[in-house]
């Protein structure tokens, strides 16, 4: 009988067993196909990923693609400027030049170029009915929402000796637009720090303005310089510019008066982008005003400043860096003396160098759109950055200003007593 009982109860346990077994194989086999299910899942989201990843690089290949580039143009100059150092020689030129940026389609002669790759840089000189210069390849190397520079690169160029590899990165273009019309063109040679300004002189007829409904003559005249800048008349700006600059010189009392100072500013500071003034005394009073308006320009609170207030701030510095020697002997109540044999002067030179830099790192750092808007001082800003990585910008910033104030207060001071000998 317990035989029998034992047997049964075997018989029981393998039944339950193999009941039991069938449950634990399907539901294994319902765990892989789970796991199965998730896994294709993964793989589908992983190649919906790798392809939204892909079609991002392709945008963005196409979007720096489109940076890359310029529209092709031909930029008719009749007048040019070149700068040796940053400083104007041989005044300014009226002659015809033409500028051409042509699309690199079909190589050019005398280098071995990749069809399609770059762009080839012509100047033209209309009055001997020749080249003013050998056409040089270039690419686009940076490209803002008003200007485009353009770089030489390595090539294979004919030369006496046969073909050779040179290094056309020395050569420069930098294009400048003004609502979207090309203002001018700045060939650069950077092995010999000098560039040429290719520019257009307008010849129609300046108007003549007076005070109007409370409006001082120089407001006026510089309501006029912003008009003409906006239509991308370069030329009739900075005339109108040069003609509020008389104004203020003629009658200084208008200086306590004025209504718009930004307007007045930048005016000023388009003009000083020209070649307008030949003896020193003339230098000094346009940079001394010019830069006195663009700093109560941006000493203003509570306004989204202009940043071409910055951007013409930084040039002038940079342009009239000898005028500044002299701006900041006199506000520490002493003389500038550049004899190259006098060791003080030679100090002096070199603490207003470096108050001079951080004026200027102290703008582009306050407001970085500088580089943007003019990429040639983004560059003079990276090479004298470069020099003070490991210095906050905070105390950057705070010694620029500091700077600014000392020049700026001397300026206040002879201002207020309209005496514009700086």
């Amino acid at each position: 009988m317990w035989n029998l009982i034992l047997i049964t109860n075997n018989k029981i346990m393998g039944l339950l067993d193999f009941l039991f077994g069938n449950s634990k194989e399907k539901e294994r086999q319902e765990e892989l196909e789970r796991q199965r299910i998730a896994a294709e899942a993964r793989k589908a989201q992983q190649r919906k990923e790798e392809q939204e990843r892909q079609a991002r690089i392709k945008k963005e290949q196409a979007a720096r693609a489109r940076m890359m580039t310029i529209e092709p143009f031909v930029f008719k100059s009749n007048c040019h400027q070149r700068y040796e150092g940053a400083y104007p020689k041989m005044g300014l030129q009226e002659c015809l030049r033409t500028v051409s940026v042509v699309k690199n389609t079909n190589g050019c002669s005398g280098y071995q170029l990749q069809p399609g790759d770059g762009y080839i840089i012509k100047i033209f000189n209309d009055d001997a009915g020749k080249p003013n210069m050998a056409d040089k390849p270039m690419r686009v190397v940076r490209k803002t929402d008003t200007s485009v520079e353009l770089r030489g690169y390595k090539v294979n160029a004919l030369t006496p000796f046969g073909w050779q590899e040179i290094d056309l990165a020395d050569y420069g273009l930098l294009v400048h637009y003004e609502n979207g019309k090309i203002c001018k063109c700045v060939l650069h040679m950077y092995d010999r720090n000098t560039f040429i300004e290719y520019r257009t002189q307008s010849n129609d007829p300046l108007k003549s303005v007076s005070s109007n409904n409370g409006t001082s003559e120089c407001e006026e005249y510089a309501k006029l310089a912003r008009e003409a800048a906006a239509n991308g008349n370069t030329s009739s700006a900075q005339q109108y510019g040069l003609k509020a600059l008389n104004s203020i010189i003629a009658n200084p009392s208008q200086l306590k008066c004025i209504a718009n100072v930004d307007s007045l500013a930048l005016a000023l500071g388009k003009m000083m982008e020209g070649d307008h003034f030949r003896d020193n005394d003339s230098i000094k009073r346009a940079v001394g005003l010019t830069y006195y308006m663009l700093c109560k320009a941006i000493a203003q609170t509570n306004k989204q400043h202009d940043p071409y207030l910055f951007v013409y701030r930084f040039s002038v510095i940079w342009e009239y860096n000898q005028v500044f020697y002299h701006l900041f002997a006199h506000s520490e109540g002493t003389s500038y003396n550049p004899n190259p044999y006098d060791i003080f002067g030679q100090s002096s030179t070199a603490v207003y160098d470096h108050h001079m830099q951080g004026m200027q790192m102290g703008d582009m750092l306050q407001e970085p759109r500088i580089a943007r808007l003019d990429p040639a001082l983004g560059n003079i800003f990276n090479q004298m950055y470069a020099q003070y990585r490991t210095t906050p910008s905070e105390q950057i910033i705070s010694l620029g200003n500091k700077y600014h104030k000392q020049v700026y207060d001397y300026l206040c001071r002879k201002v207020d007593s309209l005496d514009f000998d700086f």
